[in-house]
């Protein structure tokens, strides 16, 4: 290991600039990921994507009544002296159209966003799950990889009932989350079945260096049933070469934990509205 002398001027790696190349480290892998697949999501879906270059701030926006469709991703941390900057720069983007709120992911720390009107959503848990190992499997649960659209809207209803998501019900009064184009994006959307009902959902988005799993639900009335534990392998072995990633809950981390997860941050979310 070299130092620097004091004063040098060397240009130091700090993990997380534009030129920081994939697979220098897993958070920065993962908010890249996450802030691709979901422009991916947007584009599907007839939604609108921006960016502040100078932030690092990727956006999209389904104008959705769910925060889940309208999404701000961070792949630099922001200076406390731009958190007005920051601040302004989701205002504008989400502000030109009407729509539900929308929400803020930051693998670092942020300035005090609640003096510009937005709300603190927490801190929740980042895990990941090494490479390899064996998927687990329950008799109970038949899962089916979605490859059609009305097998994605069958993916969406569960998704909105189990998560739940009571801003998209009852389904269909609300727009999609998912365009029938998002089948043919590098999303895989898993649904699982019981006695021929779709009860659980998983999705995966491969990005590069990494499997990204999001959008695990179980119906309440089919939970301990090792559903979650089956639907969330699924999902983590889209590219079992790969590792996979997630958000988690405090309280939902166990099971993940059970399939190999661990956790390494925490992210800082913050709710914004229109």
């Amino acid at each position: 290991m070299s130092i620097p002398e004091p004063g040098s001027g060397t240009d130091l790696e700090n993990g997380a600039r534009p030129s920081t190349p994939t697979g220098d480290n897993l958070i920065l892998d993962h908010i890249r990921a996450t802030a691709a697949g979901y422009a991916a999501v947007a584009d599907a879906g007839g939604g609108r994507s921006g960016e502040a270059a100078d932030l690092g701030l990727h956006m999209v926006d389904l104008a959705c009544p769910s925060p889940f469709g309208n999404l701000a991703h961070l792949t630099a941390p922001v200076p406390e002296a731009r958190t007005a900057d920051l601040a302004a720069a989701m205002k504008d983007f989400f502000g030109a159209r009407d729509g539900g709120p929308y929400l803020l992911f930051s693998p670092w720390p942020t300035g005090d966003l609640g003096a510009h009107g937005f709300v603190l959503g927490g801190h929740p848990p980042v895990m990941v799950r090494p490479a390899g190992g064996t998927p687990t499997e329950c008799d109970d649960l038949r899962v089916v990889v979605a490859t059609d659209p009305d097998e994605l809207e069958a993916f969406e209803r569960t998704l909105a009932i189990g998560y739940p998501a009571s801003e998209l019900l009852p389904f269909g009064s609300a727009p999609r989350l998912f365009g029938d184009g998002v089948l043919a994006s590098g999303w895989s959307f898993y649904v699982g079945y019981c006695d021929d009902e779709p009860v659980a959902t998983a999705a995966a988005f491969v990005g590069e260096g990494l499997v990204l799993v999001e959008a695990v639900s179980t119906f309440e009335s089919h939970r301990r049933r090792g559903f979650g534990d089956a639907i969330t392998s699924a999902a983590t072995f889209t590219a079992p070469e790969l590792p996979a990633m997630l958000i988690s809950s405090d309280p939902g981390r166990g099971v993940y934990q059970r399939l190999g997860y661990m956790p390494i941050t925490r992210y800082t979310l913050w709710i914004g509205t229109r």
